[in-house]
């Protein structure tokens, strides 16, 4: 702490004599004299080497108050004790909004409850200005907490989502009576492949379970050979309980891993990543050619269910693997699940082989394949709520108008489609208005020529990809 006229006075009041003076703060002093200015260090080293009086009395008198004033009076308290850090500087306050919301957080120490409680009563003026401003104003914004005003914007985008996409596309398959050409709906799509579909799917699930069920067989076998191990497997399955519990509530799921990457830069509403290579099962939600809706919910549940099998035991090794987020969409309409590694497997190979049929295609649906993504470079946008087609199309022309605005380059051929891809991190029963969504474009790295060649082979894929089996 910087010394002042009070902390002076004290030191002053003790009558330290020249030697006690020198004794007790020389090491302070030194510390801090490499900030001071020049005449500050000059007139400190004068005082400090300053040869001791022949009389007791006098060394005393001029000790303690002449060479404390003439410190005193050469002290630049600004210079002498700045570290050149400039955290303070950019420190600011939590308003009140922001320390009601830390109080209400569980996972807040009690400790620092404390402060945040006693800095609430504190601010009592400000709270009682916002509250005469939502008043005022008739909002209720001015007195919202982060959390709540997050929770205001989901509630606000199902809403939206509810009312534009989600009951007129009801509205119109119920009043359009029963359709008499089923070919080109979705449901019509399915409705082609249940013949092979369903026992595919079937199959795979049931070979799942009847992993599960041997793997939980293969735990209570070793429970009775090992009963001392109970109390430890019984504490990690509740941990894992009320894990899956507090997710109902959380933008981010705990307990799940995801592919790992870095944030570049940070614009308005979007953030540049650049993500590390990683491994993921995929799945096809449409052949190639067939046009694929975010809102086709049944090939989305086939493929998600396909995935799940395969990652809960439907492989050549019969062993499950962890459960990982987020669940990745393309826009060439194929469904993926980053693969973690380590997780589970027991062979040299890194990842167990889907137990495909030998007649499937490529991209068959239903069919799961391995595929290695290679590093890219995304431009991301966060959204909230249900992931409809209507939801990604506006997400994704905010996102391109923002990286338009900001001179970002998109990472495709000039006048082709941005592929897009589109990240959903919450199970199923998350309530929609704390849904973490996040939609992605490739973006060009700045100062990177990149050729005509080089973007014939774009990180999602191309056609040409598909066709030949070979995934990037």
């Amino acid at each position: 702490m910087a010394p002042t006229a009070l902390n002076l006075a004290i030191l002053a009041a003790c009558s330290f004599s020249g030697d006690e003076f020198a004794a007790a703060f020389v090491p302070s002093i030194e510390k801090h004299a490499a900030a001071s200015s020049s005449r500050s260090k000059n007139t400190l080293t004068t005082v400090l080497s300053a040869p001791p009086s022949t009389d007791a009395d006098t060394s005393s008198s001029f000790s303690s108050d002449d060479a404390f004033s003439a410190f005193a009076d050469s002290l630049d308290e600004d210079s002498l004790f700045d570290d050149n850090d400039d955290t303070d500087d950019d420190f600011t306050e939590p308003t009140w909004q922001e320390a009601l919301d830390s109080l209400l957080d569980p996972a807040t120490p009690a400790a620092k409850r404390q402060i945040v409680l006693s800095d609430l009563l504190n601010a009592s003026d400000d709270i009682r200005e916002s509250v005469q401003d939502a008043l005022t104003k008739r909002k209720i914004d001015p007195i919202l907490t982060p959390t709540g005003k997050k929770l205001q914007d989901g509630t606000r985008a199902v809403a939206r989502q509810i009312t534009t996409d989600i009951l007129p596309g009801i509205a119109t398959v119920v009043s359009s009576g029963p359709p008499t050409n089923l070919e080109n709906t979705p449901v019509g799509s399915i409705a082609k492949d249940v013949p092979t579909l369903i026992p595919k799917l079937g199959s795979r699930i049931f070979d799942a379970i009847s992993n599960q069920a041997k793997q939980n067989l293969e735990l209570l076998q070793g429970d009775l050979a090992n009963p001392s191990r109970i109390p430890e497997r019984l504490s990690k399955q509740a941990a894992d309980v009320a894990t899956e519990a507090k997710n109902v509530f959380l933008e981010t799921p705990e307990g799940l891993e995801g592919p790992a990457y870095k944030v570049l830069e940070r614009g308005e509403d979007y953030e540049i990543r650049e993500y590390e290579a990683y491994t993921v099962a995929s799945t096809s939600m449409a052949k190639v050619g067939e046009p694929y809706s975010m809102d086709d919910v049944a090939s989305g549940g086939a493929a998600f269910n396909a995935l799940a099998a395969y990652l809960f035991g439907a492989n050549d090794e019969g062993k499950s693997m962890e459960m990982t987020t987020p669940v990745t969409t393309t826009s060439l309409g194929e469904m993926r699940f980053y693969l973690k590694k380590g997780g589970g497997v027991t062979t040299d190979r890194p990842f167990p082989e889907p137990l495909n049929e030998k007649e499937e295609g490529f991209n068959d649906k239903g069919r799961v394949n391995i595929a290695e993504i290679p590093p890219s470079r995304l431009a991301v946008r966060r959204f909230t709520g249900f992931v409809t087609e209507g939801e990604v199309a506006r997400q994704k022309g905010v996102l391109l108008s923002s990286l338009a605005v900001d001179g970002i380059e998109v990472d495709v051929p000039h006048g082709a489609v941005v592929p897009h891809v589109v990240f959903q991190y919450n199970p199923p029963y998350t309530i929609p208005i704390v849904r973490r969504n996040e939609i992605a474009v490739p973006v060009r790295e700045p100062g990177v020529e990149v050729g005509a060649a080089d973007l014939e082979t774009e990180w999602v894929g191309t056609k040409s990809d598909a066709n030949d089996g070979n995934e990037e």
